[in-house]
């Protein structure tokens, strides 16, 4: 009896890419969840690193935000208060000076595909994306309440890095999480990458450049949201011409 079918076979499905041209129309954001002390010591926002060169490479413009440098304070839960309260600016961001998240709304509004990177932290994604998914539920609440939705056309994917096997876990909270206010998801949404029962991190990122499933999945990542962004941009313009 021949033994039976382990993992997935490498190669297999390999996402083109679109034409180059229209590439250079489009703007990806890397948000980093990680809270390294340094940028280099984190893998996850290493990985997006290599994402953002791979779009640079196709023509796309990109930008990057590391939460870790910005000063967010936490949500206020204003929602629960009453959702009339839950405005877009948010109402941190108005009461506090010093509140930076106006900068991440910014990006993210102005952005064609979003790129979330976050370590895996107890099966669950980094508490700096946590306080990023909260903060953006005015932006989901402006659709929900008040009808006016303000992320339309845009593709989200994501990055997940750590030595628990959290991914599923995590992507699927972060994957309903996009659907909710308003992005589209890609044929291939994640890259990832779990390491050894033996916590050895130090050994992690030659492990993980030299995992070819991590890194086909990485190229497949920036493919496929690439085309679905392109698609998108193409749909709104025939739209917009047709009126």
């Amino acid at each position: 009896m021949p033994a039976p079918l382990v993992g997935r076979k490498f190669g297999i499905n390999i996402v083109p890419i679109p034409d180059r041209s229209i590439c250079r129309e489009i703007r990806v954001l890397g948000i980093s969840g990680s809270s390294r002390q340094q940028p280099e010591m984190s893998k996850s926002e290493r990985l997006l690193d290599s994402a953002l060169a791979q779009y640079r490479n196709l023509g796309c413009q990109t930008d990057f935000i590391r939460l870790k440098d910005l000063r967010i304070y936490e949500c206020e839960g204003n929602y629960s208060e009453n959702p009339d309260y839950c405005t877009y600016p948010c109402q941190s961001s108005l009461k506090y000076p010093d509140d930076q998240m106006q900068r991440v709304y910014d990006e993210v509004l102005a952005c064609d595909i979003l790129i979330l990177a976050t370590p895996i932290r107890w099966n669950n994604h980094s508490a700096l994306i946590q306080k990023f998914v909260e903060r953006m539920n005015c932006i989901e609440n402006q659709y929900s309440w008040f009808g006016n939705r303000l992320i339309t056309d845009k593709v989200a994917g994501m990055i997940i890095i750590g030595h628990v096997d959290g991914i599923q876990h995590v992507a699927g909270n972060l994957l309903n999480f996009l659907s909710w206010v308003g992005f589209h998801i890609p044929e291939v949404a994640i890259a990832s990458w779990v390491g050894e029962n033996d916590e050895d991190t130090t050994k992690d990122w030659g492990q993980i450049e030299g995992n070819r499933y991590t890194q086909e999945d990485l190229r497949n990542l920036v493919a496929s949201a690439l085309r679905l962004a392109c698609a998108l941009k193409r749909h709104a313009a025939e739209e917009m011409a047709s009126r």
